[in-house]
C-alpha cells in the first residue's frame, strides 16, 4: 500500500509541476524557465533544510573519533542524535514534511513524519537522562545562526587543531 502512496504522490508531482505548465501556457521558453524556476527553488529549499539539520555548533562531527582512539563500540544512538539537530515544533514539521526533526528522523527513519512532534519531548528527555547532546532549536532562525557560525568557523579553519591558516607553521 506504501508503494502505491509514493508512486501516486510522484505522479501529482509531474502532474502539478510538469504536466499542467505544459498544458495551460504550451511548450514555450517561459514555461520551461517557469519548470526550472520551480525547480531550482525546491533544490535550494532542501539544501538549506538539510544544512541546518547537520550543520550546527557543537555537533559531533567525528562520532567514530572515541573508537579510534579507545577501540570502546560506537554507540549507534548517541552518534544519531550528536550528528543531527530538530528546529520548531508541529508547524515547522508540516511545513517541511517533518525535516525539522531530524534528530528523530535519524532514530526513527520507517516511522511517519506526523509523529515525530509527539515523541520529540520523550526523545530528549531520554537522551538527557543518558548524557547525550540533543541540539533543539525552538525556531527556525536559531539553527540558521548557529549554521552560519558553524560554516564561519569551518571555512576559516577556526575549529582545527592545527590553524592552518594563522601563517604559522
Amino acid at each position: 500500500k506504501r508503494r502505491k502512496v509514493a508512486i501516486a504522490l510522484r505522479i501529482m508531482y509531474m502532474f502539478l509541476n510538469i504536466y499542467s505548465p505544459l498544458a495551460n501556457n504550451g511548450f514555450t521558453m517561459a514555461t520551461a524557465g517557469i519548470i526550472f524556476l520551480m525547480g531550482v527553488s525546491e533544490s535550494i529549499t532542501l539544501s538549506l533544510l538539510f544544512s541546518l539539520s547537520h550543520n550546527f555548533e557543537n555537533s559531533d562531527r567525528d562520532p567514530s573519533a572515541e573508537f579510534r582512539k579507545t577501540g570502546e563500540p560506537i554507540c549507534w544512538f548517541k552518534s544519531q542524535v550528536e550528528t543531527s539537530s530538530t528546529y520548531g515544533g508541529a508547524i515547522s514539521g508540516y511545513l517541511t514534511g517533518g525535516l525539522n526533526f531530524q534528530v528523530e528522523h535519524h532514530l526513527f527513519p520507517r516511522m511517519s513524519s506526523a509523529w515525530y512532534p509527539y515523541i520529540a519531548p520523550t526523545v530528549r528527555e531520554v537522551c538527557k537522562k543518558h548524557g547525550v547532546n540533543y541540539a533543539y532549536y525552538p525556531w527556525i532562525w536559531q539553527n540558521l545562526i548557529s549554521t552560519f557560525s558553524y560554516m564561519h568557523k569551518a571555512g576559516t579553519g577556526a575549529n582545527w587543531e592545527l590553524k592552518p591558516l594563522s601563517g604559522r607553521a
